[in-house]
């Protein structure tokens, strides 16, 4: 038998949703209805859901489906969870999202904010479990602002500081981290010189801060960085640390309120390779001081 190799392109598809926090989260401070300002809205679920099969849809019927799709922090209702199982073993692909807040707690109120990654039977045709298996990935660090947002329902926060690091034969070493969990300096020296890809599922206004980091990441992990964003502020990226400057954003969707699902290929074969010996550096930048 022959040995399993990487692939050498990894094919992703980002989805950004339209979720909207003020219609989705109605915030009601001191009128004890916290429950409403940590749960999608009726309305918002069933929109979300529509929109998310259409992107999941769309992805299916282009050439070159994807390997791993990802999409927002808090754009997948609880309830949606078993029927993107299905999708997933549908299109034969690994899908990682963001889930809405689950609740901890209700005396006193506690929440958390969690990512599923769903791994099918099949991937892209070959056997690779004996059912579709799912796994939760915490956020650990709330942002300033959605910490303040929370404390003034009542309702704290419940970190997840667990690290995940998956490993695929053929679609190499990844991680995912859920928004402002992206800063944590301490998490992102754990990932380097363990995976070529990292998903960023967020859900976060300051797109420019967030594409910076990714941009100097991708150099000092040396990986691939992916930022899936929702489509109310955008910013969804893919960087690459190519060594020319040109082809280093492989994708990025900017501007405010626009949902949007695209796929890109990142590189994976080469880069792991590189990472390994540092030869190639017509194709990539310089390994980072002390990589090895």
């Amino acid at each position: 038998m022959e040995p399993v190799m990487l692939n050498e392109k990894l094919s992703i598809g980002v989805i950004q949703t339209s979720l909207d926090a003020i219609a989705a989260w109605q915030s009601q401070p001191n009128t004890g209805q916290w429950q409403k300002s940590v749960q999608i809205s009726m309305l918002e679920e069933k929109r979300a859901r529509k929109e998310i099969r259409h992107f999941l849809s769309s992805l299916k019927g282009i050439d070159g489906e994807p390997d791993i799709v990802v999409l927002p922090e808090l754009s997948v209702p609880l309830g949606f969870e078993n029927r993107l199982c299905s999708i997933a073993d549908d299109m034969q692909t690994i899908i990682i999202a963001g889930l809405d807040y689950q609740i901890e707690s209700i005396s006193p109120p506690i929440v958390s904010n969690e990512a599923i990654i769903i791994v099918p039977r099949k991937l892209r045709g070959k056997l690779i479990s004996r059912k579709t298996e799912s796994r939760r990935i915490g956020k650990t660090y709330p942002s300033p602002a959605e910490n303040r947002k929370l404390n003034a329902i009542g309702v704290k926060f419940l970190p997840r500081p667990t690290v995940w690091l998956f490993e695929s034969n053929t679609l190499g070493g990844f991680a995912v981290a859920v928004c402002y969990d992206f800063l944590d300096l301490d998490r992102i020296a754990l990932y380097r010189n363990k995976i070529q890809t990292l998903f960023i599922l967020a859900y976060n206004q300051d797109a420019n801060t967030f594409y910076h980091s990714a941009e100097a990441i991708a150099r000092m992990v040396f990986c691939n960085v992916v930022v899936c964003n929702c489509g109310r502020f955008g910013g969804s990226l893919a960087i690459s640390p190519y060594r020319k400057s040109y082809e280093r954003t492989i994708y990025m969707h900017c501007g405010q309120e626009l949902p949007n699902a695209q796929l890109i290929q990142l590189p994976l074969r080469s880069l792991a390779a590189h990472q390994k010996s540092g030869d190639d550096i017509k194709t990539y930048k310089s390994l980072p001081p002390g990589f090895d």
